[in-house]
């Protein structure tokens, strides 16, 4: 017969290897954990084309909420620049130049694919364009007494924006191009957006301005800085752009609001330049602060996107010029080549869960833990008997 102290010695032997399941099932689950949280926010999409140089008419410029991505790309020697049009069905699609034309650059795209950006032609300066699927590209014209300009921005109700010579235009079907007029004292003006309610912003001089029923406002500057640029305006009413010193260049993101105040956005702390360049619907704000790519949302403050992005895949985003209502940005930057690329990024469309294996290996792990505690207690309690 088995006795009470050998009966004992087993009993502690088995929960003493108990105890150790139980830690290695806490390891897996916390190492679920740790996987989900450590997952990236976005999808990374190469666009396919070589950047020749990221801070000219080359790369993504602008994307609508379908997702096509418009832009210029470098097509080798001798062949200049076009103007291109992406989707993630067809990919690229060259958008050729007005006649006799050998450059061209797309710069905005609305949401019924209507494409907008300049082209040189048999004029030799560049001229502003609107393209579509049905008619090709179409010369704008310019204001009276010029002879070029681009076109920078179009809404979904087709009215266009740009510049003309050095006056900010507005362009309709109906009316033609209309000159916007500049700030007080001033002669040149230049537009970069415009909303579904036909809000325009852009600069006039040295200010950012906007203009609201042929009425230019002047945004202002920042506390102790003399320059300021508006780059785009959502449909509240809320535009982003930059506000520098003439004196020593640093440049801040900034925020207005749609009553007129102005926010600064921020930047690292290594207290770099940094630009929004876009604004979706929902207030969201994309850019660059220093060289890195960054979007700002009012709950996170900045966010560097090479931190949400799979770092295996090799990528160094330097810079991000539109984002879509849906959260899809566009930018340039640096694959695992070493190569300038543009990029799309794409939202996950849930925030980060286990992998079908994974999450059997936690729901495993939680039912074995239910288990082997149930039984450590019989064993203490038998121990104890």
């Amino acid at each position: 017969m088995t006795s009470i102290t050998s009966l004992k010695t087993k009993v502690k032997t088995k929960v003493k290897k108990l105890t150790v399941l139980l830690g290695s099932a806490a390891v897996m689950t916390l190492g679920v954990s740790a996987s989900a949280m450590a997952a990236s926010l976005y999808d990374v999409t190469e666009l396919g084309y070589v950047i020749y140089d990221p801070y000219e008419s080359n790369g993504a410029s602008g994307i609508n909420d379908v997702g096509q991505v418009v832009g210029g790309a470098y097509v080798g020697a001798g062949g200049g620049t076009r103007g291109f049009i992406w989707d993630s069905s067809t990919g690229i699609t060259n958008l050729g130049t007005l006649p006799d034309g050998n450059h061209s650059g797309a710069n905005n795209i609305n949401n019924a694919g209507q494409v907008v950006g300049s082209s040189d032609s048999g004029y030799s300066a560049n001229r502003p364009y609107l393209w579509s699927k049905d008619t090709g590209m179409i010369d704008l014209g310019t204001l009276p007494g010029e002879s070029e300009g681009s076109a920078y921005s179009i809404n979904n109700a087709g009215q266009v924006v740009g510049e003309s010579g050095y006056r900010a235009f507005l362009w309709n079907q109906s009316t033609g191009m209309t000159d916007l007029g500049t700030l007080p004292g001033e002669s040149y003006s230049h537009a970069n957006d415009i909303n579904d309610v036909g809000q325009i912003v852009g600069s006039s001089g040295n200010r950012a301005v906007m203009w609201n029923d042929n009425v230019i406002t002047n945004l202002g500057t920042l506390p102790g800085r003399n320059y300021s640029y508006a780059y785009a305006i959502n449909n509240a009413g809320q535009i982003v752009g930059s506000s520098s010193n003439s004196s020593n260049g640093n440049s801040r993101a900034v925020l207005w609001n749609s009553n007129g105040d102005i926010t600064d956005l921020g930047t690292f702390a290594d207290g770099s330049s940094s630009y929004a360049s876009d604004i979706n619907n929902i207030g969201q704000v994309v850019g660059r602060a220093g060289d890195r790519a960054v979007v700002w949302d009012s709950s996170s403050g900045i966010s560097d996107l090479n931190k949400l992005i799979d770092p295996s895949l090799g990528w160094t985003l330097n810079g991000a010029i539109a984002i879509n209502n849906k959260g899809q940005i566009v930018g340039y930057g640096k694959n695992k080549k070493d190569q300038y690329r543009a990029f799309l990024l794409t939202p996950k469309s849930h925030k980060p869960v286990p992998e079908p294996l994974t999450m059997g290996g936690t729901i495993l792990a939680g039912t074995g833990l239910a288990y082997l505690r149930r039984r450590q207690g019989r064993l203490r309690r038998s121990s104890k008997a």
